[in-house]
């Protein structure tokens, strides 16, 4: 007897349907499973049989035919072991086949016969719902990914008797009412880093329109205090981010932080300086998403820059322009969301106190000239905003500091301004050149001090216009519709790094 039911894998950030067609015949005993299944699938004709018999069935192992369809796409992981559970026991005539249909099926199983959360729950529910299934079977940790997909009705169950239960409708679904709130709580919060008013407004300008940053400073100057304490000052997560934001964790199958439902506070990712260019991009034989994607939406924090090698550093160019990332591969070639913020951190020489106003740098000319040569100029090009982070005053340290909130404030009210110009959930980071030339015109002072600045700074027309944007940036925090010649030049103070290296000696 044929039986046919639905799931769906994981592809990229997506999920495709697969139709699981069993046949359970006489013959020789013997279970094959085809249609481009992996290890891990192959290895799931064992957890189905001891599954099955440990709920308490009856079975008689004979012939078992299982096929995955489509064919030709390659399917992964363990999210079709129920599916091909329940096709078996239909096939069998345990149960009713007919009881399979408007329905999608998902979930690992283990030989007691509980059910395992899966990845890529999330994905699967979006695709339910436009391809217009009724109702959805998961193991019962993966629920809260996916009840903001509406128009399913959901049951969550932790065992194979459950899901047959669900199947045949002799239990009632999950109540499905979903609010959305946004997550404005944070661990961190700037008030507690002392001092450095220079690098907290840099900060507040880099969240308020999406810009890069690099801080450079002397060790224990509080680089990482002020970068962890980013997220704080940025808006919430919207509905539609949120959703955006948790698809990526789904599939990356990140289960401790889906266990409350969708992803409700912007990532901050922060990988050691030890991690490989695929880790960072993503990759693999069939692609998946590295730290760049999981830090959409979000914050990619870099530690001590120069530490990274090379080549990890340059593969960020790209998706540092495009706000995406594609992986190309043999069997497929997937893109990916790249829209982060990047925030570097970095000695200014290999010893640290090469700008410290009273320790002595030991470093000789080749090591600083080595050091320094590890960041290469496209990729400081790139980034929007570079300071220095000076050390902390003993008077500054009995200071009361401005809370996260508070910063927090000024930076919505500049979102507002440019979600009104721009459009939703798009920043002043991401203009076009002909967004440039209808919000950032300059007076002709102005242009006479862009025109300096570019003579002696050397500046590349990807430095000038993203100066101009982080003018801009800096003028809607002000509240002003003009960008002046003090925003402009405030600007401009950002991008002096390149003068402290040439005064070294470099």
């Amino acid at each position: 007897m044929l039986s046919k039911i639905f799931s769906a894998v994981a592809v990229s950030l997506d999920a495709q349907l697969v139709e699981i067609e069993v046949e359970h015949k006489n013959g020789f005993p013997g279970f094959e499973i085809v249609g481009l299944p992996d290890a891990a699938i192959k290895e799931s004709k064992e957890r189905v049989i001891e599954a099955i018999r440990h709920s308490g069935f009856d079975f008689t192992f004979r012939r078992i035919l299982c096929n995955l369809a489509p064919a030709d796409i390659k399917k992964n992981g363990t999210v079709l072991d129920l599916p091909i559970a329940l096709g078996l026991l239909a096939s069998s005539g345990v149960i009713n086949a007919q009881i399979f249909q408007k329905t999608l099926f998902l979930g690992e199983l283990g030989f007691n016969g509980y059910l395992r959360p899966v990845k890529g729950a999330l994905p699967a529910a979006i695709l339910a719902r436009e391809l217009g299934f009724n109702s959805m079977v998961l193991p019962a940790e993966n629920f809260a990914e996916v009840q903001v997909i509406d128009q399913i009705e959901y049951y969550p169950v932790k065992n194979l008797m459950e899901a047959i239960n669900a199947a045949e409708k002799k239990i009632t679904p999950a109540d499905n009412r979903f609010n959305f709130f946004q997550e404005e709580l944070y661990p961190f919060d700037f008030s507690e880093v002392k001092g450095q008013s220079l690098a907290k407004r840099a900060l507040e300008i880099a969240s308020a329109g999406f810009h890069n940053i690099l801080m450079v400073g002397s060790p224990g100057s509080g680089k990482t205090m002020l970068a962890r304490r980013i997220p704080s000052i940025l808006p919430p997560l919207s509905l539609d981010e949120a959703i955006d934001t948790s698809r990526i964790y789904s599939v990356s199958h990140h289960k401790a932080l889906l266990e409350k439902g969708l992803i409700r506070k912007r990532p901050f990712r922060s990988p050691h300086h030890t991690a490989s260019e695929v880790s960072i991009t993503g990759g693999g034989s069939i692609p998946r998403p590295g730290e760049i994607t999981l830090a959409h939406n979000g914050v990619l924090f870099l530690d001590e820059l120069p530490e990274f090698k090379r080549p990890v550093l340059e593969v960020l160019r790209q998706p540092l322009e495009e706000k995406k990332v594609t992986i190309c591969r043999s069997e497929k070639s997937q893109t990916f969301p790249a829209n982060f913020i990047l925030v570097a951190s970095m000695n200014p020489c290999p010893c640290g106190y090469a700008f410290h106003p009273t320790k002595t740098c030991s470093c000789r000319p080749n090591q600083l000239k080595q050091y320094y040569s590890k960041v290469s100029g496209p990729i400081l090009d790139r980034i929007d905003l570079q300071i220095q982070v000076s050390e902390v005053k003993y008077q500054e340290i009995e200071k009361k500091e401005e809370a996260s909130e508070k910063i927090r404030q000024r930076v919505l009210k500049a979102l507002q301004i440019q979600k009104e110009r721009l459009g939703e959930q798009r920043y002043n980071s991401e203009m076009t050149q002909a967004e440039l030339e209808k919000f950032c015109a300059l007076s002709d002072s102005s242009k006479k001090i862009m025109e300096q600045a570019m003579e002696r700074m050397g500046l590349s027309m990807r430095g000038y216009t993203r100066i101009l944007k982080v003018s801009r940036t800096i003028a809607d925090l002000s509240g002003e519709k003009n960008i002046s010649d003090a925003h402009l030049l405030e600007a401009l103070q950002y991008r002096s790094l390149e003068k402290n290296i040439s005064s070294m000696g470099i």
